[in-house]
């Protein structure tokens, strides 16, 4: 009985200290950071590529392998305000009526990909993305 009582005293005393400290977990890079690079959808949702850079732009294509061939779908810009995204086309898909040029998304944005939920967008060809993950390219 001695021995179940001085070996409950060691689980308790190590359950208490004697292990790794801990300290603050650090914060993650805002997504404006995060987001930067390139995604894109894996079939069965299609093979469209997107690319956010630096400098606030946005291009959308069919494929990874058209990113720098023109047309594109859409040119335009995005911008962050924590989880929502704004993008704003202003070249291809959704710029006819100028209702349409803008659509707002939260984003969850990890190391593997980036997933939309959309907030506010009338036009449904970028409406599309609701409730999609994009894979990270770069």
């Amino acid at each position: 009985m001695r021995s179940l009582s001085i070996a409950a005293c060691f689980v308790v005393f190590g359950a208490c200290g004697g292990g790794p400290s801990h300290g603050v977990v650090p914060l993650k890079a805002p997504n404006e950071e995060l987001i930067l690079g390139e995604y894109e959808r894996h079939p069965p949702d299609g093979t469209t590529a997107i690319r956010f850079r630096a400098d606030g732009s946005v291009r959308l294509a069919k494929s990874k392998a058209l990113l720098d061939s023109e047309p594109a779908l859409a040119v335009g810009t995005w911008k962050t305000d924590g989880a929502k995204l704004t993008l704003t086309y202003e070249q291809g898909a959704c710029t006819e009526a100028p209702g349409d040029k803008t659509g707002v998304y939260t984003v969850v944005v990890s190391k593997i990909g980036i997933h939309f939920t959309k907030v506010d967008d009338s036009c449904a060809r970028r409406a599309a993305i609701d409730g999609q993950t994009w894979w990270r390219l770069k």
